[in-house]
């Protein structure tokens, strides 16, 4: 009961709300605890759930036990610092090149998101996972000198977020920037949810097995050799 009120003005915080979900669970009510929660000693216990970063899909969790202060605050922080992250920080052209060709050899869409620093915001955080293998998100920020060119690429001065479609040709260059949409709606979650939505694949892109990849690879090696 002590729990209660922080416990509600959590489900109620507008910061992280619809990224965290907060749920509640009667021992002496519900019956047994599922499984995938482990062992709870007494009662109130507090875990947070969420995606493993390196599993192939989302159903995959993490369960990792809470033990700071049960302050609604506190809560909420670690819910938010925890929070799955699959943003691959763009850091020079040649990253970019690396990001745009792991675009392209999935098929997917790229999401770029120009920061003034390095900070990500908790929205785009929480849509890159929710959209995993759906579309490939980027942050390039402008503190990095090495990124300057990109911004340049893309006309970019301050934060933007814009989306490339997939491109088909194995260079990937032609005609790109003639395709691109620039979000211009508020910066809120469901704003940025609805452009995500928009622009993303409407099904997951489902990973290669190794054997696939060898045999990739080994074709890839076999063109050079014809090629010379």
């Amino acid at each position: 009961q002590l729990l209660k009120p922080e416990w509600e003005e959590l489900a109620g915080s507008r910061k992280s709300k619809g990224m965290v979900k907060v749920a509640y669970w009667d021992t002496e009510k519900s019956g047994p605890v599922p499984s995938v929660l482990g062992q709870i000693q007494g009662t109130p216990t507090i875990k947070l759930v969420r995606p493993k970063r390196k599993a192939k899909t989302n159903k995959q969790k993490d369960v990792i036990d809470y033990n700071r202060e049960r302050k609604a605050s506190d809560l909420e922080t670690f819910a938010l610092d925890l929070m799955p992250n699959f943003v691959e920080r763009v850091n020079g052209e040649e990253d970019f090149e690396k990001f745009q060709k792991k675009a392209r050899k999935y098929g997917l869409p790229m999401m770029l998101f120009f920061s003034e620093d390095r900070r990500i915001m908790n929205e785009i955080k929480f849509l890159s996972t929710e959209f995993r293998r759906r579309v490939l998100v980027a942050q390039i920020p402008f503190t990095k000198k090495e990124n300057r060119p990109v911004f340049l690429k893309y006309g970019v001065r301050g934060q933007a977020l814009l989306v490339v479609p997939p491109i088909d040709s194995e260079d990937g260059d032609s005609n790109q920037q003639s395709n691109e949409v620039v979000f211009d709606g508020k910066w809120n979650l469901h704003r940025l949810q609805t452009f995500f939505l928009d622009h993303a694949l409407k099904s997951e892109v489902k990973p290669q097995s190794r054997e696939k990849e060898r045999e990739e690879i080994n074709k890839a090696k076999e063109r050079v050799k014809t090629e010379l």
